[in-house]
């Protein structure tokens, strides 16, 4: 075996080449990470690293690639190429919110996101990051896939990351912070309302003018869905309802109240196995619940004319919704049992609807089933009177119609 020799201040080191090789690799890798004075998007080039090419040349070891995302990371092979490694972005754009677009010669490639913005062109070190004239610190190239690889210093950079890292015993290159710009947006009244999934940062525009923050919810979102009307006092209201966890059957409801662009009300809800209700405004108010308070607001002003003890009514520790209100009752449904009650508001007293309207068989179902969400399956439809109607979708009997008559 082929060895070479080495002189230090302790006398003559042997080595033999297979050694050589890893500690050259070791020695290119590191060196890809170590400060210097030029920016972290420089160039390596074989002038100012020799001992990278010499290692590079000696087809070292793969290298990977680990980066943290919110709610946790993305990673893969990486590709070593004069001294420089590289990701193939397309991944980690597509992971981020970004679009990717090619150019009529398919040899630029532009990255578009809320916020966020890069390009790139195969064969040139140039780039542009938000408007900006960079240098790459490498060549762009596509690969037999397809894929278009991009230095990964590059990549840190364009997704304001942190922290890049070499863990020598594993060949990975990490970095840490890395944002995302997935955004969930919706339009009205020629407005676009634009809610950032990552943080609950909630945006609005129209056409070419300034974007102006409304909101910061400080939480981040999943499957989303925007809601936004105006009420008949001039109230607007958004309603965004996320489904996340896995596999989704955390519900969470956010309901902001705006007055002349201003946040005057908010609320939000979360439960684990059924939706909320389409509550309709009451009495010129709207309904604004937490699980646990019912704030009526009223319309037009945004004040509050009454407050309701949601678990002094139900009677339980639990996350309640509203599936209907009145004068003088209130509809009940609680997370974890999910038997609708009927509260008297005048009273407190409270009627397990499902005793009074379904057979033995459905009964029995209400209050042993768990799939697809626990308790009974009554939807209130409307009330007449004295007489609140309802029906009853059993996978045991079928579809009817049922009546409850107050005071009975």
């Amino acid at each position: 075996m082929d060895k070479f020799y080495f002189y230090t201040k302790k006398g003559m080191v042997s080595l033999n080449s297979t050694y050589l090789k890893s500690l050259l690799s070791a020695i290119m890798l590191s060196t890809l990470l170590l400060p210097t004075t030029a920016s972290a998007s420089s160039s390596l080039s074989s002038s100012e690293h020799p001992m990278v090419v010499a290692a590079a040349t000696a087809n070292s070891s793969q290298v990977y690639y680990q980066f943290g995302i919110p709610g946790g990371t993305i990673g893969g092979p990486a590709l070593l190429k004069n001294g420089v490694v590289y990701v193939d972005v397309r991944g980690i754009s597509e992971n981020a919110g970004l679009k990717m677009e090619w150019d009529k010669s398919s040899k630029r490639a532009l990255f578009k996101g809320w916020t966020k913005s890069f390009a790139v062109r195969i064969g040139s070190q140039s780039g542009v990051l938000d408007g900006k004239t960079v240098d790459l610190g490498g060549i762009p190239f596509k690969s037999k896939e397809d894929g278009i690889y991009v230095p990964a210093r590059f990549i840190v950079k364009a997704f304001e990351g942190s922290n890049l890292h070499l863990d020598s015993k594993t060949n990975t290159l990490s970095a840490s912070g890395l944002k995302t710009y997935n955004v969930f947006t919706e339009t009205y009244g020629g407005r676009t309302y634009t809610l950032v999934k990552g943080n609950g940062d909630l945006y609005v525009s129209q056409g070419k003018d300034k974007v102006i923050k409304l909101t910061s919810l400080e939480t981040a979102f999943d499957w989303v869905g925007m809601q936004i009307e105006k009420t008949p006092g001039g109230l607007l209201v958004i309603k965004i309802n996320d489904s996340f966890g896995e596999p989704h059957i955390n519900t969470r409801i956010v309901t902001l109240v705006f007055k002349n662009g201003a946040l005057l009300r908010k609320a939000t809800i979360a439960y684990q196995f059924r939706g909320d209700a389409d509550l309709k405004p009451y009495d010129n108010n709207l309904l604004l619940h937490d699980g646990n308070t019912l704030r009526l607001i009223q319309d037009g002003t945004g004040n509050i004319t009454a407050t309701l003890d949601l678990l002094k009514l139900g009677g339980d520790e639990d996350a309640y919704y509203i599936e209907g209100i009145d004068n003088d009752i209130l509809l009940l449904r609680g997370n974890q049992k999910g038997l609708l009650t009927l509260i008297d508001r005048n009273t407190g007293e409270r009627t397990l609807l499902y005793k009074e309207l379904l057979t033995a068989e459905d009964q029995e179902y209400a209050e042993m089933n768990d799939t697809p969400y626990k308790g009974d399956t009554l939807k209130f439809v409307k009330r007449s009177g004295d007489k609140l109607f309802f029906t009853n979708d059993s996978p045991l009997t079928g579809k009817t119609e049922v009546i409850y008559t107050l005071g009975q």
